[in-house]
């Protein structure tokens, strides 16, 4: 049999026998180009578009940075594929139209990127910027489609300018985000990118400007699938919650409760970068062993290849020994790792909206994440920001900035062999007073009150799991101070 050219790979992140409370599984799943696909390198064809902020703030060295970066990427770009520019302010221009960048054209494209310091000047209305560009690439025929923003402030209208990364996402555009100066949001970046599974992109100068648009490029060289697209349905009394995106860059996606199938966007894939998705599953009580939990089904084509609409299907059940032991591990590593980015996003959100108490929430339960991570050093930096925003100091932007660029670094693995002994704490009964029992979970797990309140109808059920024996007796402590009643489970290894 011909091995896949793509690689699904799903796992659970605990094994229980038998699980006797509901609880909160969380999937794992990974996608990776076989090594076979090395031949399709360089096959590939793609549509790029540049998509510039021209508005009043990029005078100056931004725009020649800008300018400059662009003119690398048509340097830089093969032949075979297509280029394209937009510049946006108050309204967009197109620039570029889908040329192909051959050696005896690419002089007569760089010359029409300097258009750009006509433009500048203005408002930040970047979802026009989106739309425009999303409407260029759609007019070549490519195997992939890229837009590529690059901004130095907020837009002036943000839900104008996600509905049109929706858009794009729909239309099968990957979205990728570069951001520049102290003023730019790389949070609301980070959403915009997120749908299409692209990324953001943060040089720490103007002078890496250009490097990173190369290598940009470079990643479009790696690509080797498109329309990479995972269904997960969940099994027989099994529903599906909150989707996060674990590698290469961590971000929370989206709540999925009403989502059947769960559809995960994975895009393009590169050859040697690794894809994975983290989507929480709550599941039954007395769930036996051989029940299916979820099944994933992968599609995509390989261009270069021939191959359309390919496909491959898993299935997951409650695994149990070894092989649980290592999924648990690299999961929950994986899992707290997108719980850091979302709540920093919600922390520089909340800052935005000058709501004092939300930051504090958030910051709290960062450190607490940053403690059961081991991660001395991010915890005294969120202490340090606590004491601050306690004391009435706002955050600066290029420290928010700074928090989310730090959250998608990738942190090494956990070795299996080193994990200590986990607990899962479990809510046993609700008790009489459901105000403070709302408040302990709200603080406990971040969660809103819907979610809460769901957890709690299931009770008993866990509502938090692999923690450290000290953090898992300090919550059952909690709990049962709010009148509530909650034990400690011994997580199975």
């Amino acid at each position: 049999m011909t091995p896949p050219v793509l690689q699904l790979e799903g796992s659970l992140d605990q094994a229980l026998d038998p699980i006797d409370v509901a609880t909160e599984l969380r999937c794992y799943l990974k996608v990776r180009a076989a090594p076979v696909l090395a031949a399709a390198r360089r096959a590939l064809v793609a549509s790029v578009c540049l998509v510039i902020d021209c508005s009043g703030s990029m005078t100056g060295d931004k725009a020649e940075a800008a300018i400059d970066a662009a003119k690398r990427i048509v340097e830089l770009i093969d032949e075979r594929h297509r280029i394209s520019l937009v510049g946006f302010a108050l309204s967009s221009r197109l620039i570029v139209d889908n040329a192909q960048a051959t050696p005896a054209g690419r002089d007569a494209i760089k010359a029409k990127v300097e258009r750009l310091r006509q433009m500048i000047g203005g408002n930040t209305f970047l979802g026009s910027g989106i739309r425009s560009g999303a409407d260029l690439v759609q007019r070549f025929a490519a195997d992939a489609r890229i837009l590529v923003v690059l901004s130095d402030g907020a837009a002036d209208d943000p839900s104008e300018a996600h509905a049109q990364a929706l858009r794009a996402r729909e239309l099968g555009i990957q979205l990728f985000a570069v951001g520049i100066g102290d003023d730019y949001q790389a949070d609301q970046l980070r959403k915009l990118v997120t749908p299409s599974s692209g990324a953001v992109l943060a040089p720490g100068h103007l002078d890496q400007l250009a490097a990173t648009f190369g290598e940009l490029v470079a990643r479009v060289e790696r690509f080797v699938a498109t329309g990479a697209q995972i269904a997960v349905t969940p099994g027989a009394g099994v529903q599906a919650r909150q989707l996060y995106r674990a590698l290469p860059q961590p971000a929370f996606v989206g709540d999925v409760s009403s989502a059947t199938p769960v559809e995960i966007r994975v895009g393009n894939v590169e050859l040697g970068q690794t894809q994975a998705f983290l989507l929480t599953l709550v599941v039954p009580a007395h769930l036996d062993v051989a029940h299916e939990v979820a099944r994933a089904t992968l599609t995509f084509d390989v261009p270069a290849l021939g191959l359309r609409a390919q496909h491959q299907e898993i299935v997951l059940r409650v695994a149990r020994g070894g092989e649980a032991r290592t999924a648990a591990a690299e999961i929950s590593g994986a899992f707290r790792g997108a719980q850091i980015a979302r709540l920093v996003d919600e922390l520089a959100d909340a800052q935005r909206r000058s709501a004092k108490d939300e930051c504090l929430d958030r910051l709290d339960l960062l450190i607490r994440l940053s403690d059961e991570q081991g991660d001395d050093g991010a915890r005294a930096s969120y202490e340090q920001l606590r004491d601050g925003v306690a004391g009435d100091r706002a955050i600066e932007q290029r420290a928010l900035n700074d928090l989310v660029i730090a959250s998608t670094e990738l942190r090494p693995a956990t070795d299996p062999a080193t994990v200590k002994q986990l607990y899962d704490v479990v809510l046993v009964a609700p008790g009489d007073a459901p105000i403070l029992l709302l408040r302990a979970l709200r603080d406990a797990t971040g969660k809103t009150l819907r979610e809460i309140n769901e957890l709690i109808a299931r009770a008993p059920v866990a509502i938090r799991e692999a923690l450290p024996r000290r953090a898992a007796e300090a919550l059952v402590a909690q709990i049962d101070g709010s009148g509530a009643g909650a034990a400690l489970k011994i997580r199975a290894r």
